[in-house]
């Protein structure tokens, strides 16, 4: 095998057990890719998305897979015993904790943190014998759309390094895209891993509230969406039955069996579309979209259509003020009181950015109750349910700005066409799906911007429907193939 450093997850399970790849052979080349890469100033500095590796940790897990597979010797009953990602290396975001490993969430305030206990995703993803080899880079408290700290300074898009690869995983983007690993988890509270997606050719899941588990106290906050980032659909789909499901220890879990089943057994590409009907959405009423975006956006429409989906125009008539309010008084009465707790109160240790946004959403949270909230975001679900009524899924434009700059910590707001925008979160599309969280989204690539950055969109499925974003996404990747991976070393 040529390219070891871009191979899918389910390719590189299927070559383990035929036994034509070791799963050492495998880690070891991506250990080498991030010993060679992540660390070289290229134009604009280093890519910089790694900031632990434990090799030999993963190598003892590697090790084990191979003899594993080497005892099936391609014996299917014997390989069906196995657990289903064994071997495979992949990648944990920093604010998913390893024990032992250090949890100071890229923060001054936590500095010299370490976690005491795997976060639930990790320790799923060690029962199904996954190799952990590394942590990426967040930025502070993950609350910023770009990857940036003082601890572990600027993280670059592989794609153009003078762009961010987004954020809050931002690392877990930026170390696919450079082929560091076929899979990395990530989390999504506001965009967290659609945005990366978006920016980094890659598939990206926001799942519906509760279908994957987290720890206290935010595991309640009904925004979350924990998962991972891959390359391909199939992948993402294969990550979702690693991860998700009632956990014991966190109450807002809900069964796989809730809808639709939440992975489908099969992914028929550009069929599963005909005779769907897809509602579309440019703008969802409010959001001002760059040209590279619409031009992604109607690239896939087109190619949907041509395949046999129903294309309806729809309107959900959002507005920015509504998403605003909405969103900043829920995070102003939960995830900044969280913040507060972790800096110890001392607002003066965070970054210039994640001042600014606990400020904001302080000031939202003493104008408005918690109920007051509630209205705002019962009136955007309303909104979107209305929109969606009839329709198999909507897509829509996952960032309305087709790249943000590396470095750029955006604290003066952000130009947008028709002019200045105060609070740069605003020229993303991704928001209103973390208010109306019982929704699956899948964000894949429509294509290259003309800084070199990636596109993308989001298909909408309805509430806890997961396998209908998952079909449609197979078909626009059948149909549009995903942009090549950057060429980085």
């Amino acid at each position: 095998m040529s390219d070891l450093t871009h191979l899918s997850a389910l390719d590189a399970l299927s070559a383990y057990r035929s036994c034509e790849l070791s799963p050492v052979e495998h880690l070891d080349a991506l250990l080498a890719r991030v010993e060679t890469v992540d660390a070289v100033a290229v134009g604009e500095g280093p890519i910089n998305a790694v900031v632990d590796l434990f090799a030999e940790e993963a190598r003892a897990v590697a090790r084990e897979a191979e003899r594993a597979y080497d005892r099936a010797d391609g014996d299917p009953e014997a390989l069906a015993e196995l657990p289903p990602a064994l071997g495979l290396p992949m990648l944990v975001k920093e604010q998913h904790d390893v024990r032992g490993r250090s949890a100071t969430r890229g923060s001054a305030a936590l500095a010299g943190s370490s976690a005491g206990a795997d976060h639930p995703i990790v320790a799923r993803l060690r029962a199904a014998g996954a190799a952990l080899f590394g942590r990426t880079t967040t930025p502070e408290l993950s609350c910023a759309t770009f990857t940036q700290t003082a601890e572990w300074g600027i993280t670059r898009n592989p794609y153009s390094r003078a762009h961010t690869p987004g954020g809050s995983s931002g690392g877990s983007a930026a170390a696919l895209a450079a082929g560091y690993a076929p899979l990395a988890t990530a989390s999504d509270i506001a965009g967290s891993t659609r945005i990366p997606a978006a920016f980094c050719g890659l598939v990206g899941f926001k799942t519906p509230y509760g279908r994957t588990p987290a720890v206290p106290p935010l595991n309640l906050d009904t925004f979350r969406g924990d998962h991972m980032l891959a390359r391909t659909v199939a992948d993402s789909a294969f990550a979702t039955t690693l991860i998700a499901g009632i956990h014991p220890a966190d109450h807002s879990t809900v069964p796989l069996t809730t809808g639709e089943s939440p992975v489908p057994t099969s992914l028929p590409g550009a069929a599963a579309v005909h005779g769907l009907t897809v509602g579309i959405s440019r703008d969802l009423g409010c959001y001002e979209v760059d040209q590279d975006v619409l031009e992604g956006f109607e690239a896939v429409v087109s190619a949907l259509a041509s395949a046999g989906a129903e294309i309806v125009e729809v309107d959900p008539g959002l507005s920015l003020d509504d998403i605003d309010n909405a969103a900043m008084v829920h995070f102003g009465h939960l995830l900044t009181g969280n913040m507060r707790r972790l800096a110890g109160g001392d607002l003066d240790s965070l970054e210039p950015y994640s001042r600014v946004f606990v400020e904001r959403a302080t000031e939202w949270a003493r104008r408005y109750t918690a109920v007051d909230g509630l209205m705002y975001e019962n009136a955007v679900q309303r909104a979107i349910a209305h929109a969606m009524s009839g329709l198999d899924v909507m897509l829509t434009p996952t960032s309305a700005v087709a790249a943000l700059e590396a470095g750029n910590m955006y604290l003066d707001g952000i130009a947008r066409p028709s002019g200045h925008e105060d609070f740069y979160w605003r020229a993303h599309m991704t928001l209103p799906f973390n208010i109306a969280n019982r929704l699956p989204v899948l964000a894949v690539p429509s294509g290259l911007g003309r800084t070199g950055v990636p596109v993308g969109v989001q298909i909408v499925g309805h509430p806890y429907e997961d396998a209908s974003v998952f079909r449609v996404g197979a078909a626009i990747e059948e149909l549009l193939p995903f942009p090549a991976m950057p060429q980085v070393g």
